[in-house]
Formats: structure tokens, C-alpha cells, sequence
């Protein structure tokens, strides 16, 4: 702080910096179109059909898998109820 000159040019200097911060800032936080948002989500569903494809057929492999014992295990208790009624006499 000796004389004038050091410190116009530490304010210039701040300015600089400070100007190109904001301009980074403004940059980063600008406003995009209502358009953008849907872009964005349409193209992360079309990079993740084909597994979502794959994960949904492997569902419904599943499902069925599921199903058919289930429906064994019914005929299983249906054969061991009458099984049991002959037993009893009933």
C-alpha cells in the first residue's frame, strides 16, 4: 500500500478473476428450453431399452416358471386331500 499503482492493479486483477468466475457461473446455470428436459429423458430411455427389454422377458420367464409349480403344487394337494378323504372313509 505504499502507492497508487500496486493496488489499481490488484483491483484489476480481482475484477479479472472475478468477471471470469461469474461468466463461468452463468454459463453453468443457464436456462435451457422446455424442449431440452424431454430430449434428455428420450434419450436415456432409448439407451436403456434394451435392457429394460431383456430385464422384462426375464420377468415374465419367471412369472411362468412360478405359475407352472404352482399349479403342481395345487394337483399335489388336491391328489393328497382325496388321498386323505379315502383314508377317513369320508
Amino acid at each position: 500500500m505504499t502507492n497508487g499503482n500496486g493496488n489499481g492493479a490488484a483491483i484489476w486483477i480481482g475484477v479479472g478473476i472475478g468477471a471470469g468466475v461469474g461468466l463461468a457461473l452463468a454459463l453453468k446455470h443457464r436456462k435451457r428450453d422446455r424442449w431440452s428436459g424431454a430430449r434428455d429423458v428420450s434419450r436415456r430411455v432409448a439407451e436403456g431399452t434394451g435392457g429394460l427389454a431383456s430385464t422384462i422377458k426375464d420377468i415374465a420367464q419367471r412369472i411362468g416358471i412360478i405359475y407352472e409349480e404352482s399349479r403342481q403344487v395345487a394337483d399335489d394337494v388336491s391328489e393328497l386331500w382325496s388321498h386323505g378323504r379315502k383314508l377317513l372313509g369320508v
